[in-house]
């Protein structure tokens, strides 16, 4: 548990890089030719923490959307990287049976 606070312009760790690399997976963002190469490796603290909680909120959003829309329980929600801003609204999934 970290005793002071958060140094949010420090280079990330190779621990939170890992974590960064897992969002990207939930993000859709390992089929980008940068992944893994590149994608966590500049970021700092704050940018890392950011892209980690956008990444994990689209994922949901994308998941409780295809539930709505009839996806069984059982199916995956598999994301697309988002090449431009996306709106609020949240994301269209893609859903496949395992």
């Amino acid at each position: 548990i970290r005793q002071s606070e958060a140094k949010e312009e420090a280079k990330i760790s190779e621990f939170q890089e890992e974590l960064v690399q897992l969002a990207a997976q939930l993000n859709g963002d390992y089929t980008l030719k940068s992944y893994p190469e590149e994608i966590g490796k500049k970021m700092n603290v704050r940018e890392a923490k950011k892209y980690m909680g956008d990444s994990v909120k689209r994922f949901f959003e994308a998941s409780r959307l295809a539930k709505s829309l009839g996806a069984d329980d059982e199916e995956i929600v598999k994301m697309r990287p988002s090449l431009t801003t996306r709106a609020t609204s949240g994301p269209t999934p893609k859903t496949t049976n395992p």
